[in-house]
């Protein structure tokens, strides 16, 4: 009798089910596809948009910014550093913030595209480029868990993309993992400095973890000094290459944690630059803060002083 109970019960658990056969997915398992991030780096472009395979994954968001000699404020996509608002310390980032974040895609080849966003308010200013163009365009295959981070670098009448995969050496927990990207496009190549205290002492060590670095280039991981216990303040600073001349004023101090892998940029310009038919001249100073500076109005995406930014890879 008990047999034939349960002989019945399996048979309608089967009809039930529809002879269909199903996984239910713990809590704690890994996520599965690929991940990517995206990083603005190019100076003067206006905010953009991100697509995969035709479907636009970023967000938008609002930014204030100077328009036709009038602040406003407008909705509109991933901001370069310096663009439009001074309050975005981070690189141009998607997903954004310096926290361990990527954007979970689809495994296989994907069509990625980057194109400038259509503002709401439209913008009166001269832009550098059109809303609704395309910047970069490319096909990459995205392996099953696979991490990768698109950069678009050079000028807004010149953009490269660079696609890399995310490769990061075994950890050492007594160590801090750091790359670092020349994305100032018309700079001579560069040394780069990190400054930081050794727990238990008063004296500060300076390394030079990069040196000659030529733009438009990104180093590997590399594994430098960390205290053992708790975070390591880095204070970092461009030079030319082989002198002790600056290259921007303005030093970079980031608390990084032993173990972790983080991403260093240079961003903005060397010197002034001319953006092709449009006539912009993209300044490698800070926007004038004066009321009677006649530059002090012009759209903040003009403005690309060199200096540093950064993000947490992993």
């Amino acid at each position: 009798m008990k047999k034939t109970f349960y002989i019945l019960t399996c048979l309608l658990l089967v009809a039930i089910a529809g002879c269909k056969k199903y996984n239910i997915k713990q809590l704690g398992d890994p996520a599965t596809g690929a991940q990517l991030r995206f990083v603005q780096a190019i100076p003067g472009l206006p905010a953009v948009d991100e697509y995969v395979n035709d479907k636009k994954i970023s967000p938008q968001q609002s930014l204030g910014v100077t328009d036709d000699s009038k602040p406003t404020s407008v909705t509109t996509g991933i901001a370069y550093p310096s663009a439009f608002n001074t309050a975005i310390q981070f690189g141009g980032l998607y997903p954004g913030g310096t926290s361990v974040n990527y954007a979970a895609v689809a495994t296989g080849n994907a069509a990625i595209k980057i194109a400038t966003s259509t503002p709401v308010p439209l913008l009166v200013s001269p832009q550098t480029v059109a809303p609704n163009n395309t910047v970069v365009s490319l096909s990459q295959s995205l392996a099953e868990r696979g991490t990768y981070t698109l950069f678009t670098i050079g000028y807004p009448d010149k953009p490269v993309a660079m696609f890399v995969e995310d490769k990061f050496p075994v950890g050492d927990p007594t160590k801090i993992y750091v790359r670092f990207g020349n994305f100032i496009p018309n700079s001579p190549a560069l040394d780069v400095t990190g400054v930081y205290t050794a727990a238990g002492t008063t004296t500060a060590t300076t390394l030079t973890p990069f040196t000659n670095i030529a733009a438009n280039n990104l180093t590997e991981f590399i594994p430098i000094d960390a205290n053992t216990i708790g975070t390591t303040g880095y204070t970092f600073q461009l030079f030319l290459a082989g002198t002790t001349t600056k290259v921007g004023t303005v030093t970079k101090a980031i608390n990084m944690t032993p173990g972790k892998y983080y991403t260093i940029m240079a961003n903005g310009l060397y010197s002034d630059y001319v953006v092709g038919s449009t006539g912009i001249t993209l300044k490698a100073t800070a926007r004038p803060t004066k009321p009677t500076d006649p530059n002090t109005l012009l759209p903040e995406i003009y403005f690309n002083p060199p200096g540093i930014s950064y993000f947490t890879t992993k």
